[in-house]
């Protein structure tokens, strides 16, 4: 029976890397919590500045009963009749249809973090990604009152 050569002599010393396992270094490279925070703040950006801003700043929200929002011609309004108007029309057009695709985006893949790295994310990166989901989750509730839904449509209108 031949014998096997016996391995070479470290001196008492084991031989590691300095290296984290693929896996984890992978994992730590994808999380990204201020990322999803702030797509989640900046997608609600088109709604807030294409609809929400001119009928606050207009003083809509003060109309009398009655009135129907319909009845204002939102390129007459500010910021719609000034030079930013074109900017702002094509923010809010362009945005806002993606608004709620981009914020169950976000809570999902907040979620999935959360999930996938229990016990291995810092409590800051915890806060963030719970952060980033409440925004979306809000942004997403917001969208079903009947205020945002009238607004979106006098937009579309």
């Amino acid at each position: 029976m031949a014998r096997r050569p016996a391995a070479p002599h470290t001196g008492g010393m084991s031989v590691t890397t300095a290296e984290v396992p693929a896996g984890r270094a992978r994992a730590r490279a994808r999380h990204r919590p201020g990322l999803a925070l702030l797509v989640a703040v900046l997608s609600t950006v088109p709604y807030a500045v294409g609809v929400l801003l001119p009928y606050v700043a207009n003083g809509l929200h003060h109309r009398p009963p009655g009135v129907t929002l319909y009845a204002y011609d939102m390129s007459t309004l500010w910021p719609y009749d000034t030079a930013l108007g074109g900017v702002v029309s094509f923010v809010a057009i362009v945005g806002i249809p993606m608004f709620p695709f981009v914020t169950v985006g976000v809570a999902v893949w907040s979620v999935f973090n959360l999930w996938d790295a229990r016990g291995e994310l810092p409590r800051r990166d915890v806060a963030l990604y719970v952060a980033a989901a409440l925004v979306a989750v809000a942004s997403i509730g917001w969208l079903a009152t009947p205020l945002a839904g009238e607004l979106f449509v006098w937009l579309v209108d």
